[in-house]
């Protein structure tokens, strides 16, 4: 297998953590008590707790409205941008949610980036594979700046950064992990043989497409906090320090053996480029390569989707528990009936919960109010 790239820092991160702390020690217009919720997410990420766990639950207060990507708009920045505010205005956040608009072109940016077309659908966009069986057209893994989605990307991101700043957060899109990017251009088929006939061209790729997602991740930091904007990503935690949200949807179609030999070192070489990382555990057969992330110390925490079909989180408890004894934060995506079962079940330090159900703002304002209430009894 051909050895991963050498690690690039980034120089600037120190002058982002100054802006990011700067910002999170003042109220945002959109969310006064903002510098406590900051406090509460740092405690998170050094595996602590100031209070109780962190709970992350939002509600559209206009249903007949719905709250979208706006990918109609994209050919219109002011446009979009007026239409992601009335978005962010109608959106009742609750807990330790944060105000945030996000750039978002739908998922793994970085293939549109590398010459795949992305097309759009009603609410989300894919990237069409196009890498032949035999490699011969396969991109140079560059992201040109003269790239009309990078332009666009840039645009908005100034956009959004220019009216965020001391009110709301910029959210980055999705850039994709280097195996998820691969998957969407050579196809699902196509990478699954690959990885058995081709590993050392599969591990070739990723080694090239590290430089190209630094570059784009150093992007989106640069150009939000030079206007002194605060910067998230989009499972919606903040951080004073510059964070990374590792994923490989891809490792549910390979063994653990082939996980660790092709993906897990790029995995860890952005975690250790940015400093702090949460990686993205999406689904019941990713969660059998959890040993192998528990491995790499520069992953603080770990994120976990139970799964399309399957959503309920009290199975994991083992796993979740095993996380939490390897030293390790955690957000759970979790149902409403299965909080106080999941925060009775875990330890309140470096625990976050994420809810997902179509609640409406009062059933969420009293659900979270009853969880409160019988947590601390």
């Amino acid at each position: 297998m051909t050895a991963p790239a050498s690690i690039e820092p980034l120089p600037e991160s120190q002058g982002w953590t100054a802006v990011l702390e700067q910002v999170s020690s003042r109220p945002l217009e959109f969310c006064p008590d903002f510098p406590d919720i900051a406090r509460r997410f740092e405690a998170w990420w050094a595996h602590d707790a100031i209070d109780r766990p962190i709970f992350i639950a939002t509600a559209n207060t206009n249903p007949a409205r719905p709250i979208n990507r706006r990918l109609e708009l994209l050919g219109q920045p002011e446009a979009w941008l007026e239409a992601k505010l009335a978005d962010l205005r109608q959106l009742h956040r609750l807990g330790d949610a944060l105000p945030h608009i996000r750039v978002d072109f739908g998922p793994v940016l970085l293939g549109a980036l590398f010459g795949g077309r992305l097309e759009f659908g009603s609410d989300t966009a894919w990237t069409h594979a196009f890498i032949d069986d035999d490699w011969s057209n396969e991109p140079d893994w560059t992201v040109r700046y003269d790239n009309p989605w990078y332009q666009l990307l840039g645009k908005l991101v100034e956009l959004v950064s220019a009216d965020a700043a001391g009110r709301y957060l910029v959210c980055t899109p999705d850039l994709g992990g280097s195996a998820d990017v691969l998957l969407n251009l050579r196809g699902a088929t196509g990478l699954c043989l690959d990885v058995i006939d081709r590993p050392e061209r599969l591990g070739a790729a990723i080694n090239r497409i590290y430089p190209a997602w630094r570059q784009v991740f150093a992007d989106l930091y640069r150009g939000a906090t030079r206007r002194g904007a605060g910067l998230i990503h989009w499972l919606g935690l903040w951080s004073d320090r510059p964070y990374v949200i590792p994923a490989c949807d891809f490792n549910a179609m390979i063994s653990p053996r082939q996980f660790r030999g092709l993906c897990l070192p790029d995995i860890a070489r952005q975690a250790a480029t940015v400093g702090r990382a949460v990686f993205h555990l999406d689904g019941p057969d990713a969660a059998r390569h959890i040993d192998d992330l528990l491995e790499v110390p520069g992953i603080q925490a770990i994120q976990f989707t139970p799964g399309a079909g399957t959503p309920s989180a009290i199975p994991w408890l083992p796993m979740f528990q095993k996380i939490q004894a390897r030293g390790r934060s955690l957000l759970i995506f979790c149902p409403p009936g299965e909080i106080l079962e999941v925060c009775r079940g875990l330890r309140w330090e470096g625990l976050a919960i994420l809810l997902e159900a179509p609640l409406t703002p009062p059933q969420l304002d009293d659900l979270l109010t009853h969880t409160r209430r019988r947590l601390t009894k």
